[in-house]
C-alpha cells in the first residue's frame, strides 16, 4: 500500500468514494464468456482513505490459448503454463475485488462477466449490479454524440463555424463523404454499403454482423482478417476458423464459416478425381 498520487486523489473527489475502486483490465484466452479463461489481470485499487494497491499477475488456465487471442495480446502458451491457477488465487482475487466499484473500459459487457464466470467454476457467487460499475467505454458512447460536427472534425481536421444552415450542412456532407471513401477502400463496395445501413431488426443471413458480402462471398469485418475473402483463410488459416466454431459465437457466425470449409473440401475433392481422371486418359 502507498499513497495515491494527484491523479486518483481527484478522483477520489470526483467520485466521492464510500468503498474502493478498483480499476482493471485482463487478458483471455479468447472472446468467448462462457468458454474462455483469464490468464493476466492487472488492476489499481484505490481505497476512499487515499491508499492504493497495484498488482500484475498471470493465470495459468489449464487450457490452450486461441490463436486468435495470441494474434491480439501477444501471450503464449508457454508463459502461462505452470502459473498458478485461478482457483489457487481465487481468495486473493475475491478479497481484491468483491464489494467494490468496479472502473475500467469495456469492463461491462465483457471483463466482468469473465471474471464472474471463473468464480462460477468453482462454486463463488460473484455478485454485482450496475450501482457498482463506472465503464469509461459505456460513458464515452453515451456522453458522446455522433453528430455532423464531430464527424467534421474527425474526417476533415476542421471545426464547424456557421450557424446551422441547410446549405453549409450539404457542403460538409460532402466533404465528410469523400474523406470517408479515402480512407475506407471498403466502402466504395455497394454490397458493404448495403449492409452497414441494414435495419437492426433486418432478418439477414449474419446477425452478429461479423462479415459482408462482396459479389456474394462473405468477408471478414473484426479479427486480423478484417476485410479479408473467407475462402482465402479457408485455406491460409483452418485452425483460426476452427476456433471461430468452437468458441462463442453465434450460430449465424458459425454456419458461414462451416459452409466455407464444406465448399473447400468439395473443390478439394473435385480437384483429386480430375487428377485421377487426367492420369487415366494419359495412360
Amino acid at each position: 500500500m502507498f499513497i495515491l498520487n494527484n491523479k486518483y486523489q481527484k478522483l477520489i473527489r470526483l467520485l466521492n468514494l464510500d468503498k474502493p475502486l478498483v480499476i482493471f483490465d485482463m487478458e483471455t484466452t479468447g472472446k468467448g464468456i462462457s468458454v474462455d479463461k483469464i490468464i493476466k489481470i492487472a488492476y489499481i485499487k484505490i481505497y476512499a482513505d487515499s491508499k492504493i494497491k497495484k498488482d500484475v499477475f498471470f493465470l495459468d488456465p489449464e487450457v490452450k490459448i486461441n490463436p486468435e487471442a495470441i494474434a491480439v495480446h501477444g501471450i503464449r502458451n508457454r508463459e502461462v503454463i505452470g502459473r498458478p491457477t485461478f482457483k489457487e488465487r481465487s481468495q486473493e482475487i475475491w478479497e481484491t475485488f468483491y464489494g467494490c466499484y468496479y472502473g475500467g473500459f469495456n469492463i461491462l459487457n465483457f471483463d466482468l462477466p469473465i471474471l464472474r464466470r471463473e468464480f462460477a467454476r468453482i462454486g463463488m457467487d460473484f455478485d454485482y449490479d450496475p450501482n457498482q460499475i463506472i465503464d469509461s467505454k459505456e460513458l464515452f458512447h453515451y456522453m458522446e454524440p455522433r453528430t455532423i460536427s464531430m464527424a467534421y472534425s474527425y474526417y476533415c481536421g476542421k471545426e464547424r463555424k456557421e450557424a446551422r444552415d441547410v446549405a453549409a450542412q450539404v457542403e460538409i456532407s460532402a466533404d465528410i463523404l469523400l474523406k470517408q471513401m479515402e480512407k475506407y477502400a471498403v466502402a466504395r463496395n455497394a454490397d458493404f454499403l448495403q449492409r452497414v445501413h441494414q435495419l437492426k431488426n433486418d432478418n439477414d443471413n449474419d446477425s452478429s454482423s461479423k462479415f459482408y458480402w462482396v459479389n456474394g462471398e462473405p468477408y471478414f469485418a473484426f479479427s486480423k482478417y478484417i476485410n479479408r475473402p473467407v475462402s482465402e483463410i479457408v485455406k491460409k488459416d483452418p485452425p483460426f476458423l476452427n476456433w471461430i466454431i468452437e468458441a462463442d459465437f453465434g450460430e449465424d457466425t458459425k454456419n458461414i464459416i462451416k459452409q466455407a470449409l464444406v465448399e473447400e473440401k468439395k473443390k478439394k475433392e473435385s480437384g483429386l478425381v480430375d487428377g485421377f481422371i487426367d492420369k487415366i486418359n494419359k495412360k
